[in-house]
């Protein structure tokens, strides 16, 4: 029962998070831009950010599917150390998908 309670709850945030970021004027803000460019305004490398996926599959999967308790202090550290552009590739809400992680990365104790 209490599984089924976090996934309406993710859900329910997830719509809310996709509709406001639909909903939101972002000029100038890259933050919820529909493609990830890096800040010297390139497009970056995907192959090496999906390089440094790689390392941490079921990470990557695991925050993807909102399985946040299958989240372990490897996958804090490579994906925060990640650029916002390569971000961007692996996940299609980058700045919903970075906060996330960082409020799990803090619960488990790594920052």
């Amino acid at each position: 029962m209490g599984e089924n309670i976090q996934r309406v709850c993710a859900s329910i945030l997830t719509v809310m998070v996709v509709m406001l970021s639909l909903s939101e004027d972002t000029k100038g803000n890259n933050d919820f831009a529909m493609t990830p460019m890096s800040e010297k305004g390139l497009l970056p490398n995907p192959m090496s950010c999906v390089s440094d996926a790689r390392k941490i599959p079921d990470c990557v999967e695991a925050l993807k599917q909102g399985k946040l308790k299958d989240i372990k202090k490897e996958c804090c550290i490579i994906l925060l150390g990640l650029p916002e552009d390569c971000f961007g590739i692996l996940f299609p809400m980058r700045f919903y998908y970075r906060v996330v992680l960082k409020i799990t990365c803090k619960l488990i104790g790594i920052f």
